[in-house]
């Protein structure tokens, strides 16, 4: 029951800040028209690829760890976006439904809501490998995801054209040769990055405040529901699949099936926003999954512990 208490402080302390800043940005969004789509080109040209630069060129985790844990969570984005896909096709949903349908099978929301919670739950140790399952989650939200939103309203030929020309990839590769070779940025683009990092969640959140002040539930209860249980349920079986089969260990295996079980993540719809899908229905499932999050994650972390 102590167990079960703490933890539940411990989503009161992350979840509530995290609702502060959307509810205050839904009630801007109500009272002041504002530009979603400019500030998702932000957060996607600007804010996200510098916060996945930071983070991987300071890890510190030993690489070969690194890049286990890296290839895992790609391996479950993968998996969660080809059993969205069936799902969504099995169901007949419209095409930008279907699109965004499968964002929120495979973005979670593994850095402004896993960092936190990972942090208190395991300390330190637990954040590293957390830090180190975002970085493969990011990278395939961006680049998988990018081309599943645009298919939501163009052809695969535009699909292709916005993933190469995302900077996310080039920021992985960038951070990664860093981490790797121990080189180091000019400290003036080292402090420009880390300043853009800063602000990346604060974004994030921002934006998705301003899409709940023009969210509509009506209607979307059923593809709500679906998308619901396939975020927790399909996403923690095929973490514990991955993690079995890459033998994961001890906190390293706990944090990763948790991160994978994070509620649908911000950049679901920021990525419908930018590239063509339903962001609305976004944004009511990442307000339902992230509200349920609390008694899901709780009841996982104890069958893990």
């Amino acid at each position: 029951m102590s167990q079960l208490s703490t933890l539940f402080r411990i989503m009161i302390d992350t979840v509530l800040p995290i609702f502060v800043v959307v509810g205050l940005s839904l009630l801007l969004g109500r009272w002041r028209p504002l530009d979603i789509n400019t500030l998702s080109r932000i957060s996607i040209y600007l804010f996200s690829p510098a916060l996945i630069l930071v983070n991987i060129s300071q890890s510190h985790l030993p690489g070969r760890e690194l890049g286990l844990i890296v290839l895992a969570s790609i391996v479950v984005c993968i998996l969660l976006a080809l059993s969205g896909s069936l799902i969504a096709r099995g169901l007949r949903y419209e095409p930008a439904l279907a699109s965004t349908f499968i964002l929120t099978a495979f973005v979670m929301n593994s850095v402004n809501f896993g960092y936190p919670f990972i942090e208190f739950a395991f300390g330190k140790t637990g954040l590293e490998s957390a830090v180190a399952f975002s970085m493969g989650q990011v990278l395939m939200a961006y680049l998988v995801g990018t081309y599943v939103a645009s298919r939501g309203s163009g052809s695969w030929k535009s699909a292709v054209t916005n993933v190469i020309t995302i900077p996310m990839p080039y920021a992985f590769a960038l951070g990664l040769w860093l981490n790797v070779s121990g080189r180091t940025l000019p400290m003036p683009i080292v402090q420009a990055s880390e300043v853009l990092a800063q602000g990346a969640i604060a974004v994030m959140l921002i934006i998705l405040g301003l899409q709940l002040s023009h969210a509509q539930l009506a209607g979307r209860l059923r593809p709500i529901f679906v998308a619901t249980v396939v975020r927790f349920g399909l996403g923690a079986a095929v973490a514990l699949g991955v993690a079995l089969l890459f033998g994961l260990q001890g906190v390293t295996r706990q944090v990763f099936i948790l991160e994978a079980s994070m509620p649908a993540g911000v950049l679901s719809g920021v990525l419908s926003t930018e590239f063509g899908g339903d962001p609305e229905f976004a944004a009511a499932t990442i307000l339902v999954t992230t509200l349920l999050s609390a008694l899901v994650l709780s009841g996982l972390f104890l069958l893990l512990g």
